[in-house]
């Protein structure tokens, strides 16, 4: 006979003396979760497994001789495998069903069905959808059988289990005395059936081994689940209640009094955080991580229930996150109290406002204002600088080249040097330097596009120092002009006239009156050409820009104007705000903006200022007066005799 055969047979003998044969989907359908603790026979052998461990030897010496391609001797049709059988071994029915359910036996029965029977589109989802469950009952099942050493969990993205024999299993849960938790059960129970929960067997095993495993109350316990229960109504899970019941039992609240103070502490902060979320357009119930922030800004940081109120009004709109970044700043400034928070978060949004005027003064766009409040606005704010003042201190330095925060900063901290604080002094000072401005516009007319740097316009006042008027200046820089670096050379006459006492237009020495020397160096006279140009489009900007300046100045004389120029710009900053959090409020605020406008027109054309004269109307409409166009060619507005016209009308002008 041959061995395989043998095998069978033999196997066939011992299967009938110890198991109870059963079509394996008649056995596993039939078992349900009431029929817990019964005793259950099943055998389920593939007899063709016997087979399969046959030598290769006996199975493959045809193929291997005749060169055919090799395919399986003997193979299971669909319809053989339908009626085959699935084994369970006799230990795991005595040993171990008795402490499950009939849902969990379901699942490891039908786990082993798929084991013998492997299918690589089956997982978790499928055997979940096949027993009319969910994923996660079916992942609490095969952790109660690991919990026995009878599966491993492999993975758990996907979700992998590994059968191990049940002849080898030594884990077996802690016996739990049953009776002893006999009042718990009944009282878990009652407060689930509140929200049309059931405790399964499963989850009572799993309560009662945590009590067991953990040094905490029954009663305390309840009072956790009572509380988890209320929070989350029918979606409370065990794995909730557990969490919470682990955070008390590390702080050390494990008896009945301790978790009760604990948890009217939550309960006496809900209307508090309920109030919150209100101001900040939450509409949600407060959990777990809300509680948490709100003890930490009641008792990490020291704020009262006023103050976090002020500060939520604030946002008006938003979360707990930005809430808590929000409070954080406070708290590290020292702002806790509610006049504290209220008069601060108020200064912040005036100095948000200011920061970003001074940005448009400054040609710099500020898209996040609080790094420049930080660094410059804030401190500038607090040297005592007023708004206006401010305001021009930056117009200034983008006339001067110095159109940065940085810029402005160095400046801000001379003048604070110095004393020029008020309102009066910082306009005196301006007063004095826009005079020098024009007196360096004045000099370029005759030596060129010279930088309007700090410090070449630093030596006007040295040079008044000297006691030179403006008309000596000016003489020595008509003696500078064919100078390729006039500076140094008008520094050099203005020092002579100094020490000879040459301090008059009359006093000076006819030799003196060159104006230009015989030779000139053709790369002098390149650089030259090419400052005559840029000279030409300085002066006709600036000049567009002084026409600006003046209509502005007669639109402000009157009040009204200049409030709504006010109140228009303070809007561009809540129509940004609104545009992010409050879209419903941006038809209303269009709405004021646009009559705001209309106001504002009708006062220019009662005091015969077009629209247009309130920015510069640049004389080439192609280049804007750059002398490039936006491709980066040169304009062709420049002619060669244009800079000395210019310069001559210029000077006429500025005399005039």
């Amino acid at each position: 006979m041959p061995p395989s055969l043998f095998n069978f047979r033999k196997f066939l003998q011992n299967a009938n003396q110890n198991t109870l044969l059963l079509p394996w989907k008649t056995a596993i359908m039939d078992i349900r979760p009431e029929a817990a603790g019964r005793l259950y026979c099943f055998i389920i052998q593939h007899f063709f497994r016997e087979i399969k461990e046959t030598s290769d030897k006996e199975r493959n010496f045809s193929d291997k001789q005749s060169g055919a391609p090799i395919m399986s001797f003997c193979s299971f049709s669909k319809e053989f495998n339908e009626n085959a059988f699935t084994t369970v071994e006799n230990q795991f029915v005595t040993k171990y069903m008795p402490d499950a359910d009939g849902f969990a036996v379901k699942v490891y029965l039908y786990g082993l069905y798929l084991c013998q029977n492997s299918d690589s589109d089956f997982n978790v989802f499928s055997l979940a959808e096949v027993l009319k469950t969910t994923k996660e009952k079916i992942e609490e099942a095969f952790e109660f059988w690991e919990d026995y050493d009878l599966v491993e969990i492999l993975s758990r993205d996907p979700f992998a289990v590994s059968y191990l024999p049940v002849r080898s299993a030594v884990g077996r849960p802690k016996k739990v005395r049953y009776e002893q938790y006999a009042d718990f059960n009944k009282e878990l129970q009652r407060k689930m059936q509140q929200v049309g929960k059931f405790v399964s067997y499963n989850d009572s095993i799993k309560y009662m081994h945590f009590l067991d495993e953990n040094d905490i109350q029954p009663q305390a316990f309840l009072l956790i689940a009572e509380y988890c229960i209320n929070k989350q109504g029918e979606s409370v899970s065990p794995s909730y209640i557990f969490n919470k019941a682990k955070k008390f039992i590390r702080n050390g609240w494990i008896t009945y009094e301790q978790v009760e103070r604990e948890l009217s502490n939550y309960n006496a902060h809900e209307g508090d955080l309920i109030a919150v979320f209100n101001a900040l357009s939450i509409f949600k119930k407060p959990d777990e991580s809300d509680y948490a922030l709100y003890e930490k800004w009641t008792e990490s940081y020291g704020f009262k229930r006023a103050a976090i109120l002020e500060a939520a009004k604030h946002l008006k709109r938003g979360n707990a996150e930005s809430l808590d970044l929000l409070l954080s700043e406070l708290a590290e400034k020292g702002k806790t109290a509610q006049d504290d928070v209220g008069n601060y978060l108020s200064q912040r949004d005036l100095l948000a406002s200011l920061t970003f005027r001074i940005g448009r003064k400054l040609g710099v766009k500020v898209s996040n204002p609080a790094p420049y409040i930080d660094e410059y606005t804030e401190k500038w704010y607090n040297c005592g600088y007023e708004e206006s003042s401010l305001s021009d201190i930056a117009l200034f330095c983008l006339r001067t080249d110095r159109n940065s925060f940085d810029g402005m900063h160095e400046l801000v901290k001379q003048l604070f040097s110095a004393g020029v604080v008020s309102k009066d002094s910082v306009s005196e000072y301006l007063g004095v330097k826009n005079g020098e401005l024009k007196l360096f516009t004045r000099i370029q007319g005759f030596c060129g596009s010279l930088k309007k740097s700090a410090a070449n316009l630093s030596l006007i006042e040295t040079w008044h120092s000297w006691n030179f008027s403006d008309e000596m200046i000016l003489e020595a820089a008509k003696r500078s002009a064919g100078s390729g670096n006039p500076i140094p050379y008008m520094n050099k006459i203005l020092s002579d006239w100094k020490h000879t006492g040459v301090m008059a237009p009359g006093n000076i020495p006819e030799r003196a009156s060159v104006t230009k020397p015989s030779y000139v160096n053709p790369a002098v006279e390149a650089v030259n050409a090419k400052a005559d140009r840029e000279r030409y489009y300085a002066l006709l900007r600036e000049r567009a820009q002084s026409v600006a300046d003046k209509y502005v100045a007669k639109a402000n004389s009157n009040s009204r104007f200049k409030e709504i120029s006010t109140e228009l710009s303070r809007m561009e900053i809540a129509l940004a705000k609104a545009e992010v959090f409050e879209p419903e409020k941006l038809p209303k605020l269009k709405e004021k903006q646009s009559e705001l406008t209309a106001e504002r027109a009708d006062i220019l054309k009662s005091m015969g200022i077009p629209e247009s004269r309130l920015t510069p109307q640049y004389k080439c409409k192609k280049c804007s007066d750059t002398g490039f166009l936006p491709s980066g060619a040169a304009c062709d507005c420049y002619k060669s005799d244009a800079a000395q016209t210019v310069s001559a009308q210029g000077t006429r002008e500025t005399a005039g």
